[in-house]
């Protein structure tokens, strides 16, 4: 069997509504508002626990200053630290 790249990209359309007798699709019926009960009650992952600390807000100084370094042309960009950085996030998520 042959893949050629047009066919990657064919999609068929499905309805999933029922046909009403004339042949034209049925409306679709909206579904119920759910309210959550006022026992629910959700537990974060640790992840998402330090993900939510308040250490971990935007350094708005340092956000200004990098601001007002592209403004003024002298931000020292490092492509060599940048890749160093991103092959170490992957080599993080790896193992």
């Amino acid at each position: 069997m042959k893949i050629s790249p047009a066919s990657l990209y064919h999609t068929t359309a499905v309805s999933t509504k029922p046909a009403s007798r004339n042949g034209t699709p049925a409306p679709a019926s909206t579904p119920a508002a759910v309210q959550p009960d006022s026992s629910t009650k959700v537990d974060l992952s640790p992840v998402a626990r330090d993900l939510t600390s308040p250490e971990n807000d935007v350094d708005l100084e340092r956000v200004q200053a990098i601001r007002q370094a592209l403004a003024n042309g002298t931000l020292n960009i490092n492509p060599t630290r940048i890749a160093e950085g991103i092959l170490q996030d992957a080599i993080d998520i790896l193992s």
